[in-house]
């Protein structure tokens, strides 16, 4: 095959298409993480977990990178549970904090790393703005630049190695218009917004490095991917991991049509992270379900804004500042 692939079914690589949710793609991935390290922000619970667990199932040692030191053992006990002999481990990281990924950072400097899922996140953002870093909001610092700045201090693995990096958008891009005017929201702020435009940024920054990663022909590979609409209510209880109560399962019935559970929606992770052909693939390579909310992975149309250069250069800026004025990954 000689044209890069942009969009359209997962067949155009010469590959099938993965089934629905984690547990079924435990064939399709078997043996495919072997001899690599993973590592997943934000991997205690939701789609973290579930990519944790499919990346562990496929022969990865997972590396579950957490806030909470408690709630990560849990998840790695639960893993263990379903994936016998699993390797994982817990390292601390709050994506809220430039501290916490500048130490996560200098541990990882020295290991190997292959897969890094920037998945960690604020879901539930705060119903006034609260000031967060840089003069950002806290929903900006949370969910994009705390992993700026993680991927800024490993930019040298980008370089000398087949990394590849799952950044986490939302179909919500598609839904609220961005303003890369107003990123820091300091007027208009609206906690929907809020998380609606951090998820762009980090859409937008994750399709942007991989144009500049070719640029540079560095080998390494950095795959923008969404969810779908995914919720715990249509996800199976796993305690400690996933206890949705009774009003939780009654909306996700209601919402069955057009929603999914997130053990489906970290389908597009796992299938981002060790799919064979994404050398076919087009820069700016967007993995999501084929019918946007659900559905099958699929090779996906990102929302506009977050293939615009007006977004994209302000995406850039914020890595930049993210590290203290340098850019990582400078031509």
């Amino acid at each position: 095959m000689n044209r890069a692939v942009r969009l359209g079914s997962l067949e155009q690589l010469g590959q099938s298409v993965p089934e629905a949710n984690i547990h079924a793609n435990f064939e399709r991935w078997k043996s495919l993480g072997e001899g690599k390290t993973a590592m997943v922000t934000g991997a205690n619970a939701g789609l973290g977990f579930f990519a944790s667990l499919g990346l562990a199932a496929a022969g990865a040692h997972v590396i579950l990178a957490c806030r909470n030191q408690s709630r990560a053992e849990k998840a790695m006990a639960a893993i263990q549970a379903r994936v016998p002999g699993a390797s994982v481990e817990f390292m601390q990281f709050d994506a809220g904090s430039m501290l916490s990924a500048m130490s996560l950072a200098a541990e990882l400097r020295s290991r190997q790393l292959d897969i890094l899922v920037a998945n960690a996140g604020m879901i539930r953002t705060p119903a006034q703005r609260e000031e967060g870093a840089l003069g950002y909001e806290k929903t900006m610092t949370t969910n994009v630049l705390g992993h700026a700045r993680l991927i800024g201090e490993l930019a040298e693995k980008f370089k000398v190695g087949n990394l590849r990096l799952i950044s986490l958008g939302s179909m919500s891009t598609l839904l609220m218009r961005t303003d890369p005017s107003n990123l820091k929201l300091e007027h208009d702020y609206n906690p929907y917004r809020a998380y609606v435009q951090s998820k762009a940024v980090l859409q937008s920054m994750g399709i942007g490095l991989d144009h500049r990663l070719r640029q540079l022909q560095w080998p390494a590979r950095s795959v923008a991917v969404h969810p779908g609409y995914s919720i715990s209510g249509l996800t199976p209880e796993i305690e400690g991991i996933n206890e949705p109560d009774f009003a939780q399962r009654f909306a996700g019935r209601l919402q069955g049509s057009f929603a999914q559970g997130k053990h489906e929606g970290s389908v597009a992770i796992v299938e981002a992270a060790l799919n064979q052909r994404l050398d076919r693939c087009a820069p700016g390579v967007f993995f999501g379900p084929q019918w946007t909310s659900k559905g099958r992975i699929s090779l996906a149309r990102p929302a506009n804004v977050t293939r615009s250069k007006v977004l994209q250069d302000a995406a850039w800026e914020i890595l930049i500042q993210a590290n203290e004025g340098l850019d990582p990954f400078a031509l």
